[in-house]
């Protein structure tokens, strides 16, 4: 089935497609009357992502049943260059093929075949967390940055609901202390006190997402995975999940 689908910033789209390419070569969407559906594991098997665009966030969107198309993210990467604020992004597939084209001042319009590539089989994940922080997407980002000048690993701990910290650990310690008296912290739930360590390198693949994003979830628990969400523009979402530092 042949389907259609305008996004209205194009800048917006590049960003999601940015962060899928630092963790995967290739991925597969699925499309249906609900929206955009894909999920990515990288090969690794350190982090997974999970991105939904519902159809109400698409200027246009016209599909019938479901569709399944496989996307190179590093060809897409390169086509998505020279943006400017208002261009809009459109992606069709018809007959084997994906087109896509970038509607600005001067419209550009690219062709090439739809992939086969296998949809990840994997179990829901049914994790529960002891911590839950609502933050500015702007903070998760400047605190990765902060912790990628002394080190390779960022800790995030949290005693109790009056601060959360995320700390980059090398040679030296860098800390941010975010506390109800910040703006940067939107709410903060601690059931249980809890510390956990991740890869700085893996946290940087989706610092491109705050660029989109007003806030972001932040869920940990004492050595377990950590869960990003990422609310975007018109209900769309996008989830992290990465394991912890041995």
């Amino acid at each position: 089935m042949p389907f259609k689908a305008i996004y209205p910033e194009a800048k917006y789209f590049k960003s999601i497609v940015d962060s899928l390419a630092k963790l995967v070569d290739e991925v597969s969407i699925r499309v249906d009357q609900g929206g955009f559906h894909l999920k990515a594991l990288d090969p690794a098997h350190v982090a997974l992502i999970e991105i939904f665009l519902p159809a109400t966030s698409f200027l246009t969107y016209e599909v019938e049943g479901e569709e399944v198309i496989g996307i190179s993210m590093a060809n897409l990467g390169k086509l998505l260059t020279r943006l400017k604020k208002g261009d809009q992004f459109e992606i069709s597939a018809s007959e084997g093929y994906i087109t896509i084209t970038i509607h600005a001042l001067v419209k550009r319009k690219y062709r090439f075949r739809n992939l086969e590539v296998a949809i990840p089989e994997l179990p829901e994940a049914s994790l529960e967390f002891d911590i839950e922080a609502q933050v500015l997407a702007d903070t998760i980002k400047h605190a990765i940055k902060d912790a990628e000048a002394v080190g390779d690993t960022v800790e995030f701990e949290a005693k109790d609901d009056n601060a959360l910290y995320i700390r980059g650990k090398g040679g030296t310690i860098a800390e941010m202390k975010l506390t109800r008296d910040t703006a940067a912290l939107i709410d903060l739930v601690v059931k249980n006190p809890a510390k956990s360590a991740y890869s700085i390198e893996y946290l940087k693949h989706v610092l491109a997402l705050t660029r989109i994003a007003e806030a972001t979830i932040i869920k940990f628990s004492n050595d377990a995975p950590l869960y990003l969400e990422f609310a975007l523009a018109g209900e769309g979402r996008v989830k992290y999940l990465l394991a912890p530092k041995a």
